[in-house]
């Protein structure tokens, strides 16, 4: 008796932890292998229908720029229109209308959640267009409030003495992303046209950094602005750190981070997706380049694919991380239209299947133009959360949505 009780205690675990046929979203797959059963392959993300296409108005998503899955569950939108919030079946939520659109979205630990956009401010009889980092509370209660603007460039610390602010080059500057530290300080990336290491001012292309309450504490200069190097920032794309849902008492604290840059017109990087390791030294903290994952890049023993590959990406738009254990980083190219995967160690690919013979990753990366079940057009934001990867797909003004086949089992 009491065999069978734990037999189906455990069975009911397995379901809970690795999906079963009877979850919506086994059903949702199921559905997909009837109408395209040669999408399956052992391993490999195959979509779950449907995509989402409407927003928290109801209305049709205009050309999405990003996506995430908050520590609320709820599902954050950017377009064209705004900040939609859907629930996890993507059914609207709520929508809240920004003039201008916005470019990212993500939430901290508090439940406070970052939008990157645009907002005009008139000063001196002339009307500036800034980049600004928008912070709301509220927005899972139904009650949303923005408590604090960080604005470019009032909110850039060395800019302080440098008043009259701002100046005509501001115009161009655009705040690209934003990432949550454990303490609930973030990183936001900026690009920007003036990076003369003689100027006056601090590079555009760089990684800042604020506290919670969104005083800005530094700018990291370590990061070259102009030359591409294992650690540089030119342009910016996109900042990630290791803070991501589900929700935990506590999160390891470090600083450590990804940067995805964008190469100049006409030119391309050799490492377009960085990770940077912040080392505490007896002179402070030192950002240095990730020596063990540059190590391994051609050890055929690991795997086939690296993230630190010569030219691997051509224009990297996005990036997200999968903090449920399996640690995957996942790499969004723009103008491949593709999605990579990797897992912690920077091997492209994801754990073989159990039983495999192989202990190598194996690679299920995927993508091409298209409007397709697993093609992109021109692609701008990734996010993991439930196991599931979420894809807004820009130029199909969509969010698309799959799963590792594996998980299902």
């Amino acid at each position: 008796m009491l065999l069978a009780m734990a037999l189906g205690l455990l069975l009911a675990g397995c379901d809970a932890l690795l999906g079963s046929k009877q979850d919506p979203t086994t059903e949702e797959i199921f559905r997909v292998g009837r109408s395209e059963p040669g999408l399956f392959r052992e391993v490999e993300y195959v979509p779950l229908f449907p995509f989402y296409t409407l927003g928290g108005d109801g209305a049709p998503l205009q050309a999405p720029q990003d996506v995430y899955v908050g520590f609320d569950t709820f599902i954050y939108v950017v377009d064209a229109r705004g900040l939609h919030v859907l629930d996890q079946a993507g059914r609207p939520a709520l929508f809240i209308p920004i003039p201008g659109g916005a470019t990212s979205v993500i939430q901290d630990r508090r439940l406070h959640v970052y939008v990157t956009a645009r907002r005009d401010t008139l000063i001196g009889n002339r009307t500036w267009n800034l980049p600004v980092v928008l912070r709301y509370a509220g927005i899972p209660t139904g009650n949303p409030q923005l408590v604090d603007i960080i604005w470019h460039p009032f909110d850039d610390r060395s800019r302080r003495l440098n008043r009259p602010d701002p100046i005509p080059t501001d115009e161009e500057v655009a705040f690209t992303g934003v990432a949550v530290l454990a303490n609930n300080a973030i990183y936001v990336a900026r690009r920007g046209p003036v990076n003369d290491p003689t100027s006056a001012i601090l590079p555009h292309n760089t990684i800042l950094e604020f506290t919670p309450e969104g005083l800005n504490t530094q700018a990291l200069v370590t990061l070259d602005p102009r030359q591409p190097t294992l650690r540089s920032a030119v342009n910016p794309a996109d900042v990630l750190t290791f803070v991501h849902p589900p929700q935990r008492t506590t999160f390891p604290f470090s600083r450590d981070f990804y940067i995805a840059q964008t190469p100049p017109e006409g030119e391309r990087l050799r490492y377009a997706v960085l990770s940077i390791r912040a080392v505490e030294t007896p002179d402070g903290i030192e950002y240095r380049p990730d020596a063990e994952k540059i190590q391994i890049v051609g050890d055929t023993t690991r795997g086939e694919g690296f993230l630190y590959e010569e030219f691997k990406f051509a224009c990297p738009s996005d990036l997200a991380f999968a903090a449920d254990g399996t640690n995957y980083l996942f790499v969004l190219d723009a103008c491949k239209d593709s999605l990579f995967v990797f897992t912690a160690a920077g091997v492209e690919g994801v754990a073989p299947p159990p039983g495999s013979s192989s202990t190598r990753p194996v690679v299920v990366s995927f993508g091409g133009r298209g409007d397709g079940a697993r093609q992109f057009n021109r692609p701008q934001g990734v996010a993991y959360g439930r196991r599931i990867v979420y894809v807004a797909d820009t130029g199909n003004h969509r969010i698309s949505r799959f799963r590792l086949n594996t998980d299902f089992e």
